[in-house]
């Protein structure tokens, strides 16, 4: 299913879920206000501090609870924020394409849900089709790119001693000699270092150092940059749930949060890559037994 047939559903999720959260909120703002005035009603006709008092207080509170209990299930906010805004909304897709589903919101009303449906049947297995093969492609050109340049490293230090010997005849001898010790050494160590590091990084040899590194700046975006304390820094993942105050983060933390969950879901498929394409014997052996990598 292209992009173009899943934003009307994404769309259909945001004009059903958006006005009804707000309705549903409302509504219980009505239906409070309606208890404070019924009560105040029927304490003017009781005697104060007689039981009836305390029988009709006790009673408008039982109520208070099941409207709470009721406007709640249905999806109200009972502090100031909003899950279904455009960015809100963003998250929301995110989370169920990228099947996590952890702390995600649901939509209350049956069209919001019936859309969050249909769009999760088409986008889970698009989404996991592309980053298996978009981490496959990346980890290949990768791996050739850095051979290039390791057959390219090897291969300057012979042609700067020719190129520097053959300008011997036209320079004196002790600038090109200067030229090639001073020089050469240095780039060839700087390159080889550069190497190094892209061998350990862009090439995905150690993926678990790269999810550690990514978890960190992780919690250096959304954690220390945002004054948080040092739990809620370390545990920052939390803070986009339902319970833990998604409603209060402002639109565009959501919209990059929802870029960085993308970003942790290409990285987890480029380990995986590295998987395929380097498994040893006895791993390739039982992933093709329980066909757990199936490429044709």
């Amino acid at each position: 299913m292209s992009l173009k047939n899943e934003i009307p559903i994404i769309m259909q999720v945001v004009y059903f879920a958006g006005p009804y959260e707000m309705k549903v909120y409302m509504d219980f703002e009505k239906e409070q206000k309606f208890l404070v005035v019924k009560l105040a009603t029927e304490l003017r006709q009781i005697t104060p501090l007689s039981p009836r008092w305390r029988t009709a207080i006790e009673r408008r509170i039982q109520d208070v609870r099941h409207l709470t209990t009721y406007a709640v299930s249905r999806g109200a906010r009972l502090q100031t924020g909003q899950f279904w805004d455009l960015s809100g909304t963003f998250l929301f897709t995110i989370y169920v394409m990228t099947a996590l589903g952890f702390g995600a919101p649901v939509p209350q009303s049956t069209w919001g849900r019936s859309s969050a449906l249909i769009y999760a049947i088409f986008a889970v297995p698009t989404h996991l089709y592309l980053m298996l093969n978009a981490s496959l492609c990346l980890v290949i050109n990768a791996e050739t790119y850095l051979k290039k340049l390791r057959h390219k490293t090897r291969g300057q230090r012979p042609f700067s001693i020719e190129r520097t010997t053959s300008h011997n005849s036209t320079e004196s001898p002790n600038c090109s000699r200067n030229s090639e010790v001073m020089k050469t050494p240095n780039r060839s160590t700087i390159r080889r270092k550069i190497m190094h590091y892209l061998g350990v990084f862009v090439a995905c040899r150690s993926v678990p150092l790269m999810v550690i590194l990514y978890y960190i700046f992780g919690a250096a975006v959304f954690g220390l940059a945002r004054g948080k304390t040092s739990l809620d820094i370390a545990l920052f993942p939390l803070e986009f749930t339902t319970s833990g105050g998604l409603e209060h983060v402002n639109g565009h933390v959501r919209i990059l949060y929802g870029c960085y969950v993308e970003g942790a879901m290409l990285l987890l498929s480029c380990g995986l890559a590295m998987l395929r394409c380097h498994s040893g014997a006895a791993l390739t052996c039982m992933t093709e037994k329980y066909r757990l990598f199936e490429s044709k």
